[in-house]
């Protein structure tokens, strides 16, 4: 094989990679938004609807619902691969947390990802500390074992995604 052979395999089989590694981020994130995000919205339309409100009208919601839940999954998508990825790699180096200034624009996307789709469902913690008015640090920190089992359970292999991903050694 040319030198011009064996560059187009090597560079089809690094975007190879760095696709699995992508989609595995984002099936984690779309199962996290079907299968709680949803759910749990559409379940407060049920419970909070007046009991004489057309089933069409609310049919008509929770459509909304679908469509604006995927919408800002797909804003943060981004922000959520990352966060997940600093979480982890400051787990390997023996930091339960990552903390995220407001005040930076990426750090604050990464902060609302991770707190939306893991902390709402207890997939992480998190705390803040003010560090002026209006504006805070927040501290995430990443439930690893229900992560993994919830990963899992939708068919994800996030433990090797993130060890691919992963930019510090023996991450």
């Amino acid at each position: 094989m040319g030198s011009a052979g064996w560059c187009k395999t090597w560079f089809g089989a690094l975007m190879g990679r760095e696709s699995a590694l992508a989609d595995a981020f984002s099936a984690l994130l779309d199962a996290i938004v079907q299968d709680l995000v949803i759910v749990d919205a559409q379940k407060d339309v049920d419970l909070n609807s007046a009991h004489d409100v057309d089933g069409g009208a609310i049919e008509s919601q929770k459509a909304e619902i679908v469509a604006a839940a995927e919408d800002r999954a797909a804003e943060l998508a981004d922000a959520f691969r990352d966060g997940i990825v600093l979480a982890y790699e400051a787990q390997q180096t023996g930091s339960p947390e990552i903390s995220l200034d407001d005040r930076n624009a990426e750090q604050n996307a990464i902060a609302d990802a991770l707190i939306t789709y893991l902390v709402r469902y207890d997939l992480g913690e998190s705390r803040s500390e003010e560090t002026g008015p209006g504006h805070y640090i927040y501290f995430v920190s990443v439930t690893w074992n229900a992560l993994f089992q919830f990963a899992e359970a939708h068919g994800i292999d996030l433990p090797a995604a993130l060890a691919d991903a992963a930019t510090i050694p023996g991450g």
